[in-house]
């Protein structure tokens, strides 16, 4: 995913940001898209991947951790971050 549209797509959604996060998001069908960093823990990878794929989860890239850190507003890297469908805001909202 470009820097641009990365950053963008970031800012616009609500987010969940790191593995344990994203994990339960894809497990309880909150999460809706998984970006993962090129550069994550080849094992995370695989276990995010995996995870995704079982649940229809759409996945995309990142070029890095640095970068999905700061499209994602944080100021360190994130190997991953998920973006969290308006139905479950929705169904937390009080």
């Amino acid at each position: 995913m470009e820097r641009e549209k990365l950053t963008q797509t970031l800012y616009r959604s609500s987010k969940v940001v790191g593995s344990k996060q994203v994990l339960k998001g894809i497990s309880d069908g909150t999460v809706r898209c998984v970006i993962v960093a090129a550069d994550a823990d080849a094992q995370l990878k695989k276990k995010l991947l995996a995870a995704a794929e079982e649940r229809g989860v759409k996945v995309e890239r990142a070029p890095s951790k640095r970068r999905l850190g700061e499209a994602a507003g944080i100021e360190v890297g994130a190997a991953v971050v998920g973006l969290v469908c308006e139905e479950a805001i929705d169904r937390t909202a009080p």
